[in-house]
């Protein structure tokens, strides 16, 4: 196999359109949400997911890779944490050591979503808060991608964690169809969860 990263490049290469299916997409990281739900479950968060953590086996099924940058958010101080992150992928929360919890991969997720789209990582989160371009993206990807994938893009992109999906679990219920995007921005029982498993009232 090989990674996600090097099957876009070759993809690109190539000059293949779309670079990634729809289909293919929907398939994948809905496998990658379950590994990645299971990380969440044992309190940790990967905080490097990316298209190159991604490994694709001959078959086509992904394995989420490298942990050196996994922290065990629970017994960790956030202001002790040494920035491992790849621009473009990192939530705005990586940059600035505000609270992270399951959101913060979340867009990480996104941005590797989007990456199979586009070809190249988005924005990072630093230039956009000065100057927001990704809707010419979005824009262009309306004739390729339907409105779905892209709105669920958008959320996972949100600079404001409050305005993402809180858990894996409501990501995966848009990405299979069962949820528009949106509807859960107003539950934030995973997010009191987490900060209650972390001591944080």
């Amino acid at each position: 196999g090989r990674s996600l990263q090097d099957h876009i490049a070759r993809r690109k290469k190539s000059g293949d359109k779309p670079l990634v299916s729809e289909q293919a997409i929907r398939w994948m990281f809905a496998q990658v949400m379950d590994a990645l739900r299971e990380v969440h479950t044992h309190k940790l968060l990967h905080l490097d997911l990316k298209p190159a953590n991604i490994y694709l086996r001959n078959d086509g099924t992904p394995i989420l890779l490298d942990f050196g940058a996994a922290r065990q958010i629970l017994q960790t101080d956030l202001s002790a944490l040494h920035p491992m992150y790849t621009p473009g992928f990192a939530a705005p929360e990586l940059h600035t050591k505000k609270e992270m919890g399951p959101w913060t991969d979340i867009y990480s997720i996104g941005a590797s979503i989007f990456n199979c789209m586009v070809g190249v990582p988005p924005q990072s989160a630093l230039e956009r808060a000065r100057e927001d371009r990704m809707d010419e993206f979005y824009g262009e990807l309306e004739t390729i991608y339907t409105p779905e994938l892209l709105k669920l893009v958008r959320w996972s992109l949100m600079l404001n964690p409050l305005q993402r999906p809180q858990s894996v679990f409501a990501l995966q219920k848009v990405l299979a169809g069962e949820r528009a995007p949106g509807e859960y921005e107003t539950d934030k029982g995973w997010q009191r969860l987490w900060k209650v498993l972390r001591g944080r009232f």
